[in-house]
């Protein structure tokens, strides 16, 4: 038996100007997409051969470029036709999230299994894995034998979830039967950052999650939180229940609707994670909290949320701070092409005088910079061989106890590697800047005190803010209704 793969990755925030470009991603092919996938051992020593198709990897960005799109998608599409004479399946990864410009219906995720079914026609078992940050449709999910999402937001159980998939996948390949995932489309629109699995209500839904999925009956069953950082249709929760056979089918539908009704009962319950706070009053609590390290996520512009990175409206708000401190601080980075340039060859020790502030608008607005390179490297590990590409520099302000990571790409500093990457000794730092929503776990365990700072931006996380024509109505928090 041979299984093809193939995986996509794109999330797309409407709300900032850059797109997707083919040099955004990160491709790979051969035994460098077996291997990333996960889940090679499962099938090979279940006697299943797996084919290599096509993996396109791209950070949260923009939307994504047609030409762009067409180059990954036919790459996918072309595996399926080579290996169509011989494949007894398709093992995906498709985040849920990507919005393609000109493409109907915006979903690359939708479009490609749609390509797929016309290839393979209606019976070849298809399993996918998805982000739950990710939207679904009636014909997505009509498509596939298994859909099922990572269960923790942060993502803590990805390697788990892929694993947990091919192991069912592997199972209905040598027991084949005819099932489709039962679907339900919930009318609740809510931002990760509310849906934090260590919390209410995620908490009890992923508990029953677990519950109705140690059922002999079901295969698999996953909660979807959604994407809402563009308009479309599919936006919007979905409850997905995969029944391990025809028979169960009727199961899976009470099922589908026991945690669609869990769901919106308890719509009121979605809150912001941990500890939060509008911009002034949290950069306030940070700056007279006397442990260390402390942490401030200015979500407003989390890059791992598709943000450009480009605000430097935090930095800002500490250079304006009137009271007195003692505070060594380090802002985790600003992303701007332009001073990255300026910067790009110089060396450590060097002094560097530079615009910081892309000019988009005001969050961005150019701020004049004094200071010395003090540290230089790579925001991510993997970027260590390709030159300035990814490169980190850190450049300590002259007048100020702050250190500034400059960058030429909008990526978050999530993880403590990270720091070890870009080559900065995080200890010394009384206060950490980062660019995100809820605090990542690598963070939070480090973090004498964390706080979200509820600033403005592309991932402004006052989402009824946002403005929707497409999405189904009602949809809670942007209406209510009476039980």
């Amino acid at each position: 038996m041979k299984v093809l793969m193939g995986y996509f990755s794109s999330e797309s925030n409407a709300h900032v100007s850059a797109q997707m470009t083919y040099d955004e991603y990160i491709y790979k092919t051969g035994d460098d997409l077996l291997d990333s996938m996960r889940v090679r051992d499962i099938f090979e020593d279940a006697g299943i051969t797996p084919i290599p198709s096509f993996m396109a990897v791209g950070h949260p960005g923009g939307l994504v470029a047609s030409d762009a799109f067409a180059f990954i998608s036919s790459r996918i599409l072309k595996g399926v036709k080579e290996h169509l004479h011989e494949i007894d399946g398709i093992f995906l990864f498709l985040h849920g999230a990507s919005n393609v410009i000109g493409l109907e219906g915006g979903s690359g995720e939708h479009y490609i299994v749609r390509e797929i079914r016309k290839l393979t026609g209606p019976y070849l078992p298809i399993a996918v894995v998805m982000d739950p940050h990710g939207n679904l449709s009636s014909e997505f999910v009509n498509n596939c034998q298994i859909v099922r999402c990572y269960r923790e937001s942060p993502h803590t159980d990805i390697k788990e979830t892929y694993r947990f998939v091919a192991q069912r996948f592997v199972e209905l390949l040598k027991n084949r039967r005819n099932i489709h995932p039962v679907y339900r489309k919930l009318p609740l629109l809510l931002g990760g950052e509310r849906c934090c699995s260590w919390d209410e209500p995620m908490l009890s839904i992923n508990k029953l999650l677990n519950e109705i999925e140690a059922d002999e009956r079901i295969m698999s069953c996953s909660y979807h939180i959604g994407y809402l950082r563009h308009d479309n249709d599919t936006c919007g929760a979905g409850v997905i229940v995969v029944p391990n056979s025809e028979n169960d089918v009727a199961y899976a539908n009470e099922m589908a609707d026991k945690i669609a009704k869990f769901a919106i009962e308890h719509r009121h319950d979605f809150h912001y994670t941990g500890v939060w706070g509008e911009a002034e009053e949290a950069l306030q609590k940070v700056m007279e909290h006397q442990e260390r390290p402390v942490f401030l996520t200015d979500s407003g512009d989390n890059c791992g949320a598709g943000a450009t990175g480009y605000s430097n409206f935090v930095l800002r708000q500490i250079m304006d701070y009137k009271k007195p401190h003692n505070k060594k601080i380090l802002v985790s980075g600003i992303t701007d092409p332009k001073a990255f340039d300026v910067l790009k060859n110089e060396s450590i020790g060097n002094h560097v005088s530079f615009e910081l502030g892309m000019g988009e608008d005001a969050l961005s607005a150019p701020i004049h910079i004094e200071g010395k390179i003090r540290y230089i490297g790579h925001v991510l590990p993997e970027f260590k061989d390709r030159g300035s590409y990814g490169k980190a520099i850190t450049v300590s302000l002259d007048t100020y106890p702050i250190d500034v990571v400059v960058l030429g790409l909008s990526y978050s500093y999530t993880e403590i590697e990270q720091f070890t990457s870009s080559n900065i000794d995080w200890t010394q730092y009384d206060l950490i800047i980062a660019k995100q929503g809820y605090i990542s776990p690598d963070f939070a365990k480090v973090g004498k005190y964390t706080i979200m700072s509820l600033t403005d931006g592309p991932t402004n996380q006052r989402t009824e803010r946002l403005e929707f024509k497409r999405i189904m109505r009602p949809m809670y928090p942007y209406d209510d209704w009476k039980d």
